[in-house]
């Protein structure tokens, strides 16, 4: 599996902070951005930077009411910007169409017992996320790294040139690191995915 690039630059994150980094710090922060971006990127489940990929379904039976055709698939990466290629089984086929993350497939028939119990893998290459990456995200992700970046012991106060220097740590007395607070969650709800078809494999 290829991986991931952060979701914001340290050139970003230099530029957020009014710093210049020395060749150490730069290497400090692509850390911390890599696991801040790896953190945001687990809780919304989604890769969220333009990429393409193949991934194959277990086709599932679609209303009749609401979808004239055999059966469909969900996309669990979005935005879907694109799709190249559908195979169900082997073969590829033109005869399908999008609604949303969805892959409908109109010309299969399905088989009779007791290969029913075994429904039809379905092969999709499509492009997904955002170019660029939405600027909330970007953020959050800066944010998350600036945190240990400014404060990496996470204490509360500390003396600075016969000054006390107080930081901000959450209400409940949790020092976050590059984890989320629950502000940054609930801005990233909106990007979450909540259900989706299962992945069987990636190539």
């Amino acid at each position: 599996m290829a991986v991931l690039p952060s979701l914001a630059t340290v050139a970003g994150l230099a530029t957020l902070l009014g710093r210049t980094f020395t060749p150490e710090q730069e290497q400090q922060a692509q850390a911390l951005l890599d696991q801040a971006s790896s953190v945001v990127r687990a809780y919304v489940r989604q890769d969220i930077s333009r990429a393409t990929t193949t991934d194959t379904f277990t086709m599932r039976r679609a209303d009749p009411v609401l979808h004239l055709c055999s059966g469909m698939v969900t996309l669990p990466q979005r935005p879907v910007v694109d799709i190249t290629e559908v195979k169900v089984g082997d073969v590829v086929t033109a005869d399908w169409w999008q609604d949303g993350n969805d892959v409908l497939v109109r010309g299969w028939t399905w088989d009779r017992p007791p290969a029913t119990h075994r429904p039809p893998q379905v092969t999709v290459t499509y492009t997904h996320g955002w170019d660029p990456v939405p600027g909330e995200i970007q953020a959050i992700v800066m944010q998350a790294a600036n945190r240990v970046i400014v404060n990496p012991s996470g204490i509360r106060s500390e003396a600075v040139g016969g000054e006390s220097v107080t930081y901000l740590i959450p209400a409940v007395g949790e020092y976050l690191g590059v984890l989320l607070s629950k502000t940054e969650q609930r801005v990233l709800d909106r990007y979450r995915r909540t259900a989706g078809s299962v992945q069987l494999r990636s190539r």
